[in-house]
């Protein structure tokens, strides 16, 4: 049980670190909820971008870097 306790102390201060880099702990309930709506939207769009794009863009360098290397030899 002492782990579960450390756990949750461990989220409790880096959310509260959170809230106070951002400045959420001086707005209204329905205001932090629209801000990690907001924060979620982004996070998981750059996600997306960098899953779909970055990603699949490196994978094709790395296998016509395969197929260069293997045409040059």
């Amino acid at each position: 049980m002492e782990i579960l306790k450390k756990i949750q102390q461990f989220f409790s201060y880096w959310y509260v670190r959170y809230l106070l880099v951002t400045e959420l702990y001086m707005v209204d309930t329905w205001e932090k909820i629209v801000v990690h709506i907001l924060f979620g939207v982004i996070f998981t769009m750059f996600w997306y971008f960098n899953y779909s794009i970055i990603v699949s863009g490196i994978a094709q360098l790395r296998s016509s870097t395969t197929h260069d290397i293997e045409q040059i030899l």
